[in-house]
């Protein structure tokens, strides 16, 4: 056991990355007798054993006790919170409105979710342990995010997690290839990635936000998406990653590639500002 922990302390992420894949298709995969696991909660959950795996294994209790905070971290500037919720808004609603500008069909607009179904959805993200925005949270950005960060700027780290993170979600856009259409979706995921480490750094490291933010994201991007014609679907995914590269870089140019703002030599450094415990 004690060669195990030394192996895992010395390459935590490499570790937390082959468990994650190994948990995610493998070992699903190997169980249900498929060659790639279909997306469900065992897939998903993947995530979130190989992040508690590793960070028990690496810091014991206190690594486990500081994620728990991380995930209870709620008190954050008030502007993160607005952004958290018209971010999505706003990159779904300019999708829809290019996807119609370039000549798609109209929105179906009988299929826009009642405000009790998108609730009922909102809620099951933000409370089902082994759900996408919870489980994946945990290991995305409570484990992986902060050990990248360690001697590479924000958007190395960003970028280099966010195409892992695509990666990770070949098995979700090859179960539906009509619905999620894999090449514009997994480059989409990409500049989420800078996006949500962007709100990341300015939440205090807070692990709740990025939940907040995911579940969120994905209501209103499924909300949107219901009302997409499938013949649609790719000119969509298309859209929708050429938004999320324009705001990324908007992000990146405004911020800098360490994504916060650094006070000027006239200006009292804000010690909260991006503060990680």
């Amino acid at each position: 056991m004690s060669t195990v922990r030394s192996l895992v302390r010395r390459s935590q992420l490499v570790s937390f990355f082959v468990l994650t894949f190994a948990l995610c298709w493998g070992l699903g995969a190997a169980l249900k007798g498929t060659p790639i696991l279909a997306p469900d909660a065992s897939f998903i959950s993947g995530v979130l054993i190989a992040a508690l795996t590793v960070i028990a294994l690496t810091d014991g209790r206190a690594g486990l006790k500081d994620l728990g905070h991380r995930m209870l971290r709620w008190r954050v500037p008030p502007i993160w919170y607005a952004v958290v919720f018209v971010l999505p808004v706003l990159i779904v609603g300019a999708t829809l409105a290019l996807l119609s500008l370039f000549g798609g069909a109209p929105l179906d607009w009988t299929k826009q979710p009642s405000v009790a179904s998108v609730v009922i959805y909102f809620a099951i993200f933000m409370l089902l342990p082994v759900g996408a925005p919870v489980a994946e949270e945990i290991g995305w950005r409570g484990l992986a995010l902060p050990r990248l960060l360690v001697g590479r700027s924000a958007l190395t780290a960003s970028l280099i997690l966010g195409v892992i993170w695509a990666v990770w979600h070949l098995p979700v856009v090859l179960s539906t290839p009509e619905l999620r259409v894999p090449v514009p979706f997994m480059l989409a995921v990409v500049p989420l990635s800078i996006l949500t480490t962007w709100i990341f750094l300015h939440t205090r490291s807070s692990v709740f936000i990025a939940i907040l933010f995911h579940a969120w994201f994905d209501v209103v991007l499924i909300s949107g998406l219901g009302m997409v014609a499938t013949t649609n679907a790719a000119m969509m995914w298309w859209i929708l990653a050429a938004v999320q590269v324009t705001l990324a870089v908007i992000v990146v140019a405004i911020w800098g590639p360490d994504l916060v703002r650094k006070p000027s030599a006239t200006e009292p450094a804000r010690s909260d500002a991006v503060a990680a415990t």
